[in-house]
């Protein structure tokens, strides 16, 4: 490349640190109109720029000084961050690019960065040491397995009999996977030596599994319980076995029964910061069955990409879709020199819909609103801007444009218009509305919110945010559908107590949700975010606004362990559900390494009681997992 920028750190604060910043140009050629864009993960006060201009939209600094960049020459500024200091190196500049004027147009032209220089020693990655793996692998640790004698050979006649049309969707699913791993055609049929067989006095969800040399029999009440006890079947093959011979495979002879401990066991995905193809996204959902959590939440719609199609507003994918240095929607994060983005269509995500629910996995999706919707405003200025609103805030994500108005009726349409569509697609019974991160001074200078505060007698623009939240939940209830939110849709106190709350800040907040009446999923950030870093090294991939989560630290996580929590206020837990938000992650690779191995401990976590969950157990029946994930080539930390 002909420009270079790097980034030092040279003075650090507890709550401020001062960078040091150089751009290279290594060329031949004097630069004459010139802006230098960058992405950065934190706010950069403009006043402490040592010279020129800086403006920052979301992660996005673009930077100009007038001055030419002579060739074979740089430029030096520095700039401070009023934050904690940074401890990693993705914390530094994620991507970079130079926009040059000619009389010919503006052309993007990337820029190498190079890796942030932190100005101190950092510690060594450590590696992952686990011992030696165990007979039986099983993850999540079932309520009760048995070993017996001997083993059940899968021959090339074999077959996968379902007597229901509850098991027949778990049944295929078994078939597919058997065909996969066996290289070999294994069909659904009435009769087989696997066997689905409905028993109506388990209760739902609960399985049982019976291993014996004459053949595998499967038993549940629902689909759910089935789903189960095919994750745990496909997880007692053998991984190193050879493709060739069907002989190979030997399942060893068990007596499995087994439940859940909590009903909620979900995995949220952030397909808005960075767009995840659809092989990745049904990739993911195969593997979450696998280890039988049961809810995939989609996080749709975010400031930086809009996924869904919508019928009745195209423009959301055709402008909101993507972004680029060229695009209505500014780059972001990675890639600033192109358009980076794309969406799923109606056929797509009704594909996905199938995928999950035949491996007992419901489809939860997330339109975002009323913060976090700069992709939905940008694409429908017309309907969803006040051209009057001369209100001042900045997110937490550094936008100052990101926030539906509640005072307007065009925002009542596009909410009721898209999640018409959204309630049309997803058969199950939850949408999630998000709610989080409203920044303060939202609508303080908004004729319509001012004018609305007036007629309801509302005092704080929470009230706002509780009133349109609640339009948003009763008009849900028309469709059939239960509203979930993360704790900020609290806010107000408008919403009814049938909206399930999903706790993300911190425990803490969770038991308030709790002991103001609402049913609650765990999700804090210091516990269950695959975003976070697996270990202390700077080098470690990931981020720690919230803290640094190893795989042990991931392991132990035990809701409320250390607050005042009676049995009654625990039953209105209703379960966990680990996230992967993807600002940083745009490439497969990266994906796995943030997922693997803590995806597996997060499951056990969500399944086993307490009392059966054991570390140095869990380590040797994951380093068997890590065989499977091997065998598929999945990019897991080690």
């Amino acid at each position: 490349m002909n420009f270079r920028l790097d980034l030092n750190v040279i003075d650090v604060k507890p709550n401020e640190s001062r960078f040091a910043l150089v751009l290279h140009n290594l060329s031949e050629s004097n630069i004459e109109n010139w802006q230098l864009t960058f992405s950065v993960s934190r706010y950069v006060q403009p006043a402490s720029v040592s010279h020129g201009t800086l403006k920052q939209i979301g992660s996005l600094c673009v930077f100009e000084t007038g001055e030419p960049l002579n060739a074979n020459a740089h430029l030096y500024l520095e700039f401070s961050h009023t934050t904690k200091p940074f401890s990693m190196h993705d914390e530094g500049i994620a991507d970079a690019c130079l926009m040059v004027t000619t009389d010919k147009g503006v052309t993007a032209c990337p820029i190498e960065t190079t890796v942030i220089n932190l100005g101190a020693q950092t510690l060594e990655r450590i590696p992952l040491c686990l011992p030696e793996a165990k007979a039986i692998n099983l993850i999540p640790q079932p309520k009760a397995l048995v070993m017996t004698q001997g083993q059940f050979s899968i021959a090339d006649d074999c077959a996968v009999a379902s007597d229901s049309d509850i098991n027949k969707p778990a049944a295929l699913w078994l078939a597919q996977e058997l065909s996969t791993h066996l290289r070999g055609d294994i069909s659904v049929k009435q009769e087989g030596q696997i066997r689905l067989v409905f028993d109506n006095t388990l209760p739902a969800s609960h399985y049982r599994v019976s291993v014996k040399p004459q053949g595998v029999t499967i038993t549940a009440s629902n689909e759910s319980g089935f789903a189960h006890g095919v994750s745990t079947v496909l997880q007692l093959l053998p991984n190193n076995a050879s493709h060739r011979h069907y002989s190979a495979y030997n399942l060893p002879c068990v007596e499995i029964e087994d439940h859940p401990r909590f009903a909620y066991r979900g995995m949220m995905l952030d397909c808005a910061r960075h767009f995840h193809p659809l092989h990745r996204v049904k990739d993911l959902i195969n593997q979450m069955a696998r280890y039988k959590f049961n809810h995939f939440h989609w996080h749709l719609t975010d400031d930086e990409g809009w996924r869904i199609q919508i019928d009745a507003f195209p423009e959301l994918t055709e402008i909101g879709a993507w972004r680029g240095p060229f695009e209505t929607i500014e780059p972001q994060y990675t890639s600033l020199s192109k358009i980076h983005g794309g969406f799923y269509t109606k056929e797509q995500i009704r594909e996905v819909v199938a995928f999950a629910a035949q491996r007992g996995i419901t489809v939860v999706p997330e339109i975002d609103i009323p913060g976090h919707s700069r992709a939905a405003i940008k694409s429908l200025p017309h309907i969803l801007m006040e051209d009057a609103d001369a209100s001042v805030y900045r997110s937490i994500q550094n936008y100052s444009d990101n926030v539906l108005n509640p005072g307007l009726k065009g925002t009542y349409t596009f909410i009721e218009t898209v999640l018409n569509e959204v309630c049309e697609l997803f058969p199950g019974a939850f949408v999630h509305i998000g709610a989080d991160e409203v920044p303060d001074n939202v609508w303080s200078e908004s004729p319509s919110c001012q004018a609305m505060m007036k007629t309801h007698g509302y005092s704080s623009s929470k009230e706002l945010q509780g009133h349109l939240l609640r339009h948003a939940e009763n008009f849900l209830s028309t469709k059939g559908k239960q509203m979930f939110g993360w704790e900020e849709a609290v806010f107000g106190d408008k919403v009814s107590k049938d909206t399930v709350i999903f706790s993300w800040l911190n425990e803490k907040s969770g038991l308030e949700c709790i002991r103001n009446g609402y049913d609650v999923v765990l999700q804090p950030g210091q516990e269950t975010y695959l975003d976070m870093a697996q270990d202390f090294s700077a080098d470690e991939p990931g981020t720690d606004w919230a803290c640094k989560i190893p795989l042990e630290k991931a392991y132990h996580y035990e809701p409320f362990a250390n607050s005042n929590v009676t049995s009654k206020e625990f039953e209105q837990v209703k379960g966990i559900q680990c996230a992967l938000w993807c600002e940083m992650t745009n490439t497969q690779s990266r994906f796995e390494y943030m997922l693997y191995p803590r995806l597996l401990a997060i499951a056990e976590v969500c399944w086993s009681a307490k009392e059966q969950r054991d570390w140095a157990d869990f380590q040797a029946r994951l380093n068997g997992q890590l065989q499977y994930l091997d065998r598929l080539g999945i990019n897991y930390r080690r």
